[in-house]
């Protein structure tokens, strides 16, 4: 198991908005995609801390693991999402793939590219994109992604990169991401 912990990755999104916001952390179907992916590591961290092992479906790439989401009303949560209060149970050893929110790391439309983006369906990044402080965060997130240890731990667990999605607003392209995933999966 890879040690590694990612460097700190400062969070934009004011606390006080996620609280109040009702679209991180809830699915429209128990097979979401984009349910939060977890590195052998991120797994192993949860799963010391209580969770059931069971909760996570292994991922192609052979290393990562999707937490299985649980019915909620007319949609479905995370396990670690408290509906009643719009918290984060394991927050401070969520994974990366949390972590980056409202950022999201995919295919280019085409499939040919790995790509950074910010997902419209965030209200605060949707609002914000455009200010300078929101793409000076753009671009430190570039540089957190790009940088080694980050950039080794995506290409090991690949299933992190999603699918393209129209909601993104595609900020950058990941060279050195494409180029450590090709070998690994091609």
């Amino acid at each position: 198991m890879h040690n590694t912990r990612y460097p700190k990755l400062q969070q934009i999104v004011p606390s006080e908005v996620c609280f109040s916001c009702d679209v991180c952390c809830r699915f429209l179907a128990a097979d979401s995609p984009l349910a939060p992916i977890f590195t052998e590591t991120e797994k192993a961290r949860v799963v010391a801390a209580g969770t059931d092992p069971a909760l996570f479906r292994p991922q192609a790439d052979g290393q990562s693991a999707q937490i299985q989401l649980k019915p909620h009303d007319d949609f479905y949560i995370c396990p670690f999402f408290e509906p009643e209060t719009s918290r984060c149970t394991i927050y401070p050893i969520r994974p990366l793939d949390c972590q980056l929110y409202p950022f999201a790391i995919m295919f280019s439309e085409d499939g040919n590219e790995v790509v950074l983006g910010v997902d419209t369906l965030c209200p605060f990044g949707e609002e914000h994109f455009e200010t300078e402080t929101f793409q000076q965060h753009i671009r430190e997130v570039i540089d957190y992604v790009e940088s080694e240890s980050v950039t080794e731990q995506i290409a090991a667990n690949w299933s992190l990169i999603g699918d393209y999605q129209d909601t993104v607003i595609i900020v950058h392209t990941l060279t050195q991401l494409r180029n450590a995933t090709a070998a690994t999966h091609a």
